[in-house]
């Protein structure tokens, strides 16, 4: 959906970190269960890839306001170097083949909302309809729930985007309903709709 994206050979495995606190452990490589696909860390040299694939009118619509359009390599430098770090929560690509294609995330809230993490992706156009993504959102929301204090995985969507809501349904996620009003998206205000997946089945 809307991820949040201004989305390092020291081997760079040791140098991406997924950060909370006081906590600093490596960031996982996980296969999301379709053959060549992993989500793993961002490095230097994805920095050409990632300007071409998010350089995209068509991703940048379903992106929050705060994704670059355009996207240029100065700005894929600086992601893959410590923008994803920078931003909070913990950011992967998405690669094919070991091939960055996309880029996806996680963010836990703080303080009394601590229990919900948002969870957020995209893709390069090429890759769309594969299945993919709600491949990638279903090992989000796992990777989410091995925290225990999250009970909650949420992704608020553009209300305007139809197929990142199947893709959650697909995922496991249920909408929990339209949130009005709630964005700004290059300079209009939009609707968004919240899809939700909880730890406890719900009554």
């Amino acid at each position: 959906p809307n991820w949040r994206g201004d989305f390092r050979n020291q081997t760079h495995a040791d140098r991406a970190r997924a950060v909370r606190g006081n906590d600093v452990t490596p960031l996982p490589t996980i296969d999301i269960g379709i053959d060549g696909w992993t989500l793993r860390a961002w490095r230097d040299s994805d920095a050409p890839a990632l300007a071409e694939h998010a350089n995209n009118p068509k991703v940048w619509r379903n992106m929050s306001d705060s994704f670059p359009h355009p996207y240029t390599l100065a700005i894929a430098e600086h992601w893959v170097r410590h923008g994803h770090i920078d931003l909070g929560g913990v950011n992967w690509a998405i690669a094919l083949k070991d091939d960055a294609v996309g880029g996806c995330g996680i963010a836990q809230a703080s303080g009394q909302q601590r229990c919900n993490a948002e969870i957020g992706y995209w893709l390069a156009e090429a890759y769309w309809g594969r299945g993919v993504v709600a491949r990638v959102a279903a090992a989000l929301a796992e990777r989410a729930f091995a925290n225990p204090e999250v009970s909650r995985v949420f992704a608020p969507i553009h209300a305007h985007n139809a197929a990142s809501m199947r893709v959650a349904e697909k995922a496991g996620l249920v909408r929990e309903g339209v949130q009005p009003q709630s964005a700004i998206k290059a300079g209009r205000v939009i609707d968004r709709v919240v899809y939700a997946r909880y730890r406890e089945a719900r009554s």
